[in-house]
């Protein structure tokens, strides 16, 4: 009886850990400087509206995710690092970029939505100057609150377009 509850002790002592964990994984050093290289390239073609280098680095950080079991549908700047941070690590940070939207000020919020909307717009007919012109407006708003550059614009949005 003794050696039953010894085995389950280590067994729970083994395990526990690992449901701490949220079941997070963080990633290897190595997928993680490839991860954060696929999504700097990714922000670069974003801004140049460059689809198909898109694609290629969604497909690239996608493999990883399906690697590591993150679901499809997680923001990529949840699992970018800013200097050595893992997907276990920037949950909390990203989390806390969720509610910068709630910090503008009406004004702020107003002139953001109205940067946002021209710039999908814009976008739609790879209008580069545009683009370009409305994605440095709203990093003006972005900056005064601090908002890093790699939230998504729409994260920021007051409605979805």
């Amino acid at each position: 009886m003794k050696k039953i509850f010894l085995i389950l002790g280590l067994m729970l002592a083994i395990t526990l850990p690992a449901f701490a964990q949220g079941g997070q994984r963080r990633l290897s050093p190595d997928d993680q400087r490839r991860f954060d290289s696929y999504y700097q390239r990714w922000q670069q073609y974003r801004q140049t509206n460059n689809r198909s280098e898109m694609s290629s680095m969604e497909k690239r950080m996608q493999d990883i995710y399906q690697h590591y079991g993150i679901p499809a549908n997680t923001p990529y700047g949840r699992v970018a690092s800013d200097g050595g941070g893992g997907y276990g690590d920037r949950g909390r940070d990203w989390d806390r970029g969720n509610n910068y939207r709630e910090r503008f000020s009406p004004e702020d919020q107003s002139r953001f939505d109205s940067y946002y909307s021209r710039w999908l717009q814009y976008r739609r007919t790879n209008t580069r100057d545009q683009i370009a012109s409305m994605e440095k407006r709203m990093w003006d708003v972005m900056d005064r609150y601090n908002v890093p550059r790699s939230v998504p614009f729409s994260e920021l949005a007051s409605r979805r377009y």
